[in-house]
């Protein structure tokens, strides 16, 4: 039979463990979310955006030293910085997650 505070110890062993795994859980899903969120931000601008570029043709006097702009690729171009953007956040949701497997391993 374990003594008091033996097994207040355990208890808070376990506690501690219940409130790290809440926390990892917690961060995944603000993880997901926020990839959700970069990947609808993504597919609205290129959905949208081309949509948008006769308008910024209409009045080419406005447009002097842009050379973006006044290009017919301009679109493309957003579309590929924000694609670029969300492979990096990507990237690094990918090696936060190994760092909390590893984490969670070597804890085991």
């Amino acid at each position: 039979m374990r003594s008091t505070d033996e097994q207040l110890l355990e208890i808070m062993k376990r506690a501690e463990v219940v409130k790290e795994k809440r926390t990892i859980r917690n961060q995944i899903y603000a993880s997901l979310a926020a990839s959700g969120v970069c990947v609808a931000l993504l597919v609205v601008v290129a959905v949208y955006l081309p949509r948008l570029e006769p308008l910024t043709q209409k009045n080419e006097m406005q447009q002097y030293g842009s050379l973006l702009l006044a290009a017919p690729y301009t679109g493309y171009v957003v579309v590929a910085l924000i694609a670029f953007a969300l492979g990096v956040c990507v990237t690094l949701l990918g090696v936060h997650w190994k760092r909390l497997r590893q984490k969670e391993q070597a804890r085991k």
